[in-house]
């Protein structure tokens, strides 16, 4: 879980904007996890906003941190895994913190970096409860290895220490190294870590794959199919059952060249594999099938976030979902949030929505330290956030009706709906 996450100079972000997800209350304790030391992190946290005020760009922040911290370079020429700084400060590095939980074990990554090179790196982690060195690197120069020291903790041999030394490029982060190298067993804390965010950190939006492959893959796992149905029908859909159907297609073309080898060709004709999801559904006594193609909008959005709530609710997951209410009615995106709530132990959602509505009801107007707001600077054209709790409201005001009243920002400034139009015909 992610505790507190900060950043400078990254797309719209100019100055340092925080997300902190700790919280204080202990009334909803299942609202929250305790992770010892009398800290509780919220399990979820949404961001609202105008458009282009800069809500998705904090969760591509968060993805990119970690993309630095586990992608590696195999090319020493190639660019530092990130997006481009802030418009106005191009030739400034861009600085990131993430604090998070790991096999509860708490981690504290601190980077700096150019496009070109990481600058300095610095991670930290607690694994009795103290704060220890994990590792730190800093930047020599484009020629030389990077300078690197290791935490006295760790238990590493000089072997494996040299071993990241010589495999740790100015384009990306030590612990990196370990997805391209081998390392012997006293390494375990790396790999501990290196596998944990493989596993556990989903990039935005990871959930909206193939659906049809999907749901051939759960229809084979008992308990899965069980959780998918029972969902859908909670959700009111009707749906009582689905089967997937396997079908090979052939296409003839000539001379064209597929780039996927599983494709098989024999003079000219092509033929592949196709997955179609056929859902039983229930009205009265009567049942009928409908195909996936048939299917509303709101329903295929509904089943693709079903992978991540099934994942959240069987294991410790971090999900990044941008626009969470796009095609969904608002009482079934309550409905999705408090059952990620409810049944997770230690998962954790971060997502934007326009879905202002929400803030109308008491998951979210009771709970303010879920709900972020971002605006842009009118002067710098930057984007900055504040917490729904930091503005002072009394408890008894309406968190929704005090954001449409643009006492929290974060809306739209419109101009008159009125237009001035020229004559454009010819002289």
């Amino acid at each position: 879980m992610i505790r507190e996450f900060w950043v400078e100079n990254f797309l719209s972000i100019k100055e340092r904007q925080s997300l902190n997800f700790e919280t204080k209350s202990k009334e909803d304790e299942w609202a929250s996890v305790d992770l010892g030391g009398e800290r509780r992190v919220n399990k979820i946290a949404v961001i609202y906003g105008a458009n282009a005020s800069g809500k998705s760009n904090m969760l591509v922040a968060i993805q990119n941190i970690f993309e630095i911290l586990f992608y590696p370079r195999t090319d020493r020429q190639k660019p530092v895994m990130t997006r481009r700084p802030f418009a106005l400060s191009q030739d400034e590095p861009t600085h990131m913190f993430v604090s998070f939980y790991a096999n509860h074990i708490r981690y504290d990554y601190d980077v700096l970096y150019t496009k070109d090179h990481i600058i300095d790196e610095l991670l930290e982690w607690y694994p009795k409860g103290s704060k220890s060195l994990f590792y730190e690197r800093h930047y020599v120069s484009q020629e030389a290895q990077v300078s690197i020291k290791f935490g006295s903790g760790l238990n590493v041999s000089s072997k494996t220490k040299d071993a990241f030394l010589q495999n740790t490029l100015n384009n990306h982060s030590l612990l990196a190294c370990f997805g391209k190298n081998s390392f012997s067993e006293d390494a375990k804390p790396m790999a501990d870590l290196y596998y944990w965010i493989a596993s556990y950190m989903h990039e935005i939006n990871s959930q909206n794959g193939s659906l049809e492959r999907s749901l051939k893959s759960i229809e084979k796992k008992k308990n899965a199919k069980r959780f998918y149905l029972q969902m859908l029908q909670k959700a009111d859909f009707n749906i009582v059952d689905f089967y997937t159907e396997t079908i090979t297609e052939k296409i003839h073309r000539p001379g064209f060249i597929f780039d996927d080898d599983t494709l098989a060709s024999e003079d000219g004709v092509f033929q592949f594999e196709r997955i179609k999801v056929y859902f039983v559904c229930q009205a009265g006594n009567d049942r009928f099938t409908l195909s996936y193609d048939e299917q509303s909008e709101g329903t295929k959005k509904f089943l693709s976030n079903l992978s991540a709530l099934y994942s959240a609710v069987t294991g410790n997951h971090v999900f990044l979902i941008d626009e969470i209410d796009s095609e969904l009615h608002d009482d079934l995106l309550l409905f999705y949030l408090n059952t990620f709530i409810m049944n997770s132990k230690e998962s954790q959602l971060l997502f934007t929505s326009q879905e202002t509505s929400l803030l109308n009801e008491d998951l979210l107007n009771t709970h303010r330290d879920f709900v972020f707001f971002v605006e842009k600077n009118r002067d710098g054209a930057y984007s900055e956030y504040t917490r729904a709790d930091e503005f002072g409201l009394h408890k008894n005001l309406s968190l929704y009706k005090s954001y449409r009243n643009g006492r929290l920002g974060a809306v739209p400034q419109l101009g008159s709906p009125l237009l001035y139009l020229e004559n454009d015909e010819e002289d």
